[in-house]
């Protein structure tokens, strides 16, 4: 049980990552888009980050693997 809750923890902040892309396309402010953005690209690397270690575990090391 133990392994699910960093996967957990990665949608969450996958979801997050999402967030601040939406409101980065309805900002009309370029320097709060570019914020938003960044903050995106850092969600989305935290979570590839707790990913890592959980994908090696399930076996699904590549991204080249098709879903069945």
């Amino acid at each position: 049980m133990l392994r699910v809750r960093p996967m957990v923890h990665s949608l969450e902040l996958r979801e997050q990552a999402e967030r601040c892309r939406r409101l980065a396309r309805d900002s009309i402010d370029p320097a709060v888009r570019e914020s938003l953005l960044t903050l995106a690209v850092e969600y989305g690397a935290r979570a590839a980050s707790l990913e890592g270690p959980v994908r090696k575990t399930l076996g699904a090391d590549s991204d080249d693997q098709e879903p069945t």
